[in-house]
């Protein structure tokens, strides 16, 4: 018998770990009771007679049925539960698996349906010599009209209807309280079915046409259930869908600002306050934090509806918000140059150069690759994307989040995360995009593949699974040469010693940093993990992650040991983190046959599972 799933069922982080097998039978073992089954499930007795519709006793040998679905083409583990009637969370305990668990098409769940727990068990058929039931009067005889078929819904409120009655919600009860068939639960669950389901959901059908159910009826409502439901905000997960557009993330959370603002009637200068700091948090090379906003909303969702008070002033004041964003116009001092500059002068250089640069390494990338040069070939808008300097008191400084708390149970451990290249020199201005190749799109075209962004993504969503894992996480970047002069590291395990940096103090054996980074190509440069050999803290840390990473084909770690007396321009950013375990980490090539595993999604979720199972090993965490 293949053990049940609540006893030896494999964890899946993110689709990494091996598929548990679900059989929809099992054979009963020589020893085995109801009562020893039902614990292996996580059940009652009583439950799990229901649930098997088993009566009486159990013998060894017996085939006992057990109720499974399948996950649909394009789905995952929310249409399971929810096409079987359970609470997701329900669902989840009882297939033994984390509600951010990657679902494969196909793959077999435990279910418990509505019918089969209310379902009598089925009693055995008994003949008695009771007296025969009388004739059932003959059916009437079949008309020769013909069956018609589904009725195809004719627009979004009709397929919300036809929906609703489906999975059982009231309509037209809805309609009367909410102005649509969903009730603020569902349009909760079904937003975060849409992202789960989706990468870069946000300007995607699912997630957009689920949008439009949000109105001022029951935008406060739909906030709230969403954090209960998720235990963050709507918001966070919109500005966090980082494969959906910049500009279609801002839309979706300024939609949700305006719909509540009109409800509460809060006055336009709180929303240019609320606009100005979404662009700072994308503009800040996109470390998008959302808890000032979050705060901001919640203050909103607690005050008095504008239709319900006399009063139409906004709520209590805010803080003025600091950022160490300058305008466009701001002075920019260097240290290497003479004269001054502006933001703007330093960015649109920025994009300038790059483009120069790509054109350039196009050539040689189409030489290389037998592909008859056409500059026309060359789509360079990636390199729009290039962000404006961060400016604080006239000088280039990085980024740098505030302590990002965990969203499940802390364990005591922070994580730093530096997604390698992607800052300006406070010496030069010059801005670092890292290594990049070309990668060719559905139109034809060649649009540069640059580090720096494919390591924002990466670092984005290893600071979300690291929360959920109990882990605290501060994400900071600049160009090293930056963070080396200032110290950035440095100062950042300072606040974290002595509690400024969040209200706990965490010793140095409780903090490790990991820059992320991708590799040129395959011969140039060692791939692997780069450590100081002379910190037996690095090198037990690089050596785990090499372990866990090789473990797998996907990736070959090396090892590469820092000499430190030699400087190393791509190693600049371990100069300052000897007191903590620190690595440089490249998680894959950026050119060559390799380079497609960047935009891999999967590659992605099983590259940064494994990352933070050595995470894990290394302090120790099961």
């Amino acid at each position: 018998m293949v053990e049940p799933v609540n006893k030896v069922g494999a964890q899946n982080n993110g689709g990494n770990a091996n598929k548990t097998q679900r059989p929809a039978q099992i054979t009963v073992k020589s020893g085995e009771t109801v009562a020893s089954l039902a614990k292996k499930f996580g059940m009652s007795v009583d439950d799990f007679r229901k649930w098997t519709g088993i009566e009486g006793g159990i013998k060894a040998g017996q085939k006992i049925n057990l109720p499974t679905a399948t996950v649909p083409q394009g789905k995952g583990i929310y249409a399971v539960a929810r096409e079987a009637g359970m609470d997701f969370t329900e669902f989840c305990k009882l297939n033994n698996i984390p509600k951010d668990y990657s679902a494969s098409s196909g793959e077999v769940f435990y279910v418990k349906k509505k019918s089969q727990a209310s379902k009598p068990a089925q009693a055995k058929s008994t003949k008695t010599s009771a007296s025969p039931k009388p004739k059932a009067a003959p059916k009437p005889q079949q008309t020769s009209t013909p069956k018609t078929a589904p009725v195809e819904p004719e627009n979004e409120m009709q397929k919300a209807l036809m929906e609703g009655a489906r999975i059982g919600a009231i309509p037209f009860e809805n309609m009367a309280k909410y102005g649509t068939p969903y009730s603020p639960r569902t349009i909760a669950e079904k937003l975060e079915e849409a992202a789960y389901n989706n990468r870069g959901a946000v300007g995607k059908k699912d997630f957009d046409d689920m949008m439009k159910n949000v109105n001022s009826k029951n935008v406060a409502e739909v906030l709230t259930e969403y954090e209960n439901l998720k235990g963050k905000s709507l918001i966070h997960r919109i500005t966090h869908e980082t494969s959906s557009t910049k500009d279609a993330r801002k839309n979706a959370v300024m939609q949700i600002y305006d719909t509540l603002a009109q409800v509460k009637g809060t006055p336009a200068e709180k929303r240019t306050e609320f606009q100005t700091e979404l662009n700072n948090q994308f503009d800040s090379w996109g470390y998008v934090n959302t808890s000032k906003m979050d705060s901001w909303i919640k203050e909103m969702i607690n005050s008095p509806d504008a239709a319900a008070s006399n009063s139409t002033s906004a709520p209590a004041k805010n803080p003025v918000l600091t950022s160490n964003k300058s305008t466009s116009k701001a002075v920019v001092h260097l240290t290497n140059k003479s004269g001054d500059f502006t933001v703007s002068n330093l960015q649109s250089g920025a994009i300038a150069s790059a483009k120069k640069e790509a054109k350039t390494n196009f050539q040689a990338y189409c030489k290389a690759n037998g592909i008859k040069y056409d500059e026309n070939l060359l789509d360079l808008t990636p390199l729009e994307r290039i962000p404006a300097p961060t400016v604080k008191n006239g000088k280039i400084v990085g980024t740098e989040s505030e302590l990002l708390k965990p969203t499940t149970k802390p364990n005591g451990n922070v994580v730093i995360i530096n997604p390698g290249h992607g800052g300006y020199s406070s010496r030069s201005g010059y801005f670092d995009p890292g290594s990049y190749s070309f990668i060719k799109k559905a139109n034809g075209k060649y649009a540069p593949l640059l580090e720096y962004e494919k390591m924002k993504i990466y670092a984005d969503s290893v600071v979300e699974k690291l929360r959920a894992k109990g882990y605290a996480v501060v994400l900071t970047n600049a160009h090293a040469q930056t963070m080396s002069d200032q110290g950035t590291i440095s100062n950042i395990v300072k606040g974290l010693n002595n509690g400024t940096k969040g209200s706990k103090k965490y010793p140095n054996n409780n903090i490790m940093f990991i820059s992320l980074h991708a590799d040129s190509e395959p011969g140039k440069t060692g791939s692997g993990v780069c450590y100081d050999s002379s910190f037996s803290n690095d090198t037990r840390f690089a050596n785990i992650l090499k372990n866990n990473l090789n473990e797998d084909d996907w990736i070959s770690a090396s090892l590469s040991e820092r000499n430190w007396n030699v400087p190393h321009k791509g190693l600049q950013v371990l100069h300052q983190t000897e007191t903590i375990p620190s690595v440089l980490l490249e998680v894959e090539y950026v050119n060559g046959a390799k380079s497609k595993n960047l935009d891999s999604s999967s590659y992605q979720a099983r590259f940064e599972n494994k990352m933070i199972e050595g995470i894990n090993e290394y302090f120790g965490i099961k």
